[in-house]
């Protein structure tokens, strides 16, 4: 089993994630931020798109406990 280890985001990752979970427009996310949030486990990409995974489900609730709107 996987732990769940929070990875430090950078504001604008952090709202990219939560846009990718919104199911947001996606092609306005920069290449290296797409790449970072799959690199990490938070989001991968099915049929074309992007999806948040379940830990990346566990870092927007955890960002969103904080009180945090930026998350990092």
């Amino acid at each position: 089993m996987r732990q769940f280890l929070p990875d430090p985001l950078t504001r604008e990752e952090f709202a990219a994630l939560k846009q990718i979970d919104d199911a947001m427009e996606q092609e306005t996310i920069p290449v290296e931020i797409r790449e970072r949030l799959m690199l990490i486990g938070y989001v991968k990409e099915v049929h074309g798109g992007l999806i948040v995974t379940h830990e990346g489900m566990l870092r927007i609730v955890m960002g969103n406990l904080k009180g945090s709107s930026e998350g990092g």
